[in-house]
């Protein structure tokens, strides 16, 4: 018998335009938005937060209170969230300074208020791990 293999869409942002590109996936049946960032490049450091696109958060992830899974790929740190705790612990940016390099509104929610499943495990345990809640794919 062979495993399905997890449904996932990308979400893409600045569709059609120079500065387009994916955020993450979307993994609809089982409420599920993955995303993978570079700790020295994505983290927000005033706030020790990792950010969500305040457009995808507010019309997607929260009103089905989505799982929230982001994989610092530098670290081997898998960080996990609901929708609804993020909302509860987080603060609104939107950094407009470069018109080339519009990030959208984002919203940001501190490290300390996620969790951190399997953050024991050695790192080839964690890879196995996150392939099979589908990151790298």
């Amino acid at each position: 018998m062979t495993k399905k293999k997890p449904n996932f869409k990308r979400v893409i942002i600045n569709q059609g335009k120079r500065t387009e590109r994916v955020i993450g996936k979307i993994y609809e049946e089982d409420c599920i938005f993955t995303k993978e960032v570079i700790g020295s490049r994505h983290l927000f450091r005033v706030l020790d937060a990792w950010g969500i696109d305040a457009k995808l958060f507010t019309e997607v992830l929260l009103p089905k209170n989505y799982i929230i899974r982001v994989m610092d790929v530098e670290s081997h740190i898998l960080y996990e969230i609901d929708a609804e705790r993020f909302k509860d612990n987080s603060q609104y940016y939107h950094f407009n300074e470069d018109k080339l390099k519009d990030h959208r509104a984002q919203i940001f929610c501190s490290r300390k208020h996620w969790d951190k499943p399997g953050f024991n495990l050695n790192t080839e345990e964690k890879l196995k791990e996150w392939a099979k809640l589908g990151f790298f794919g």
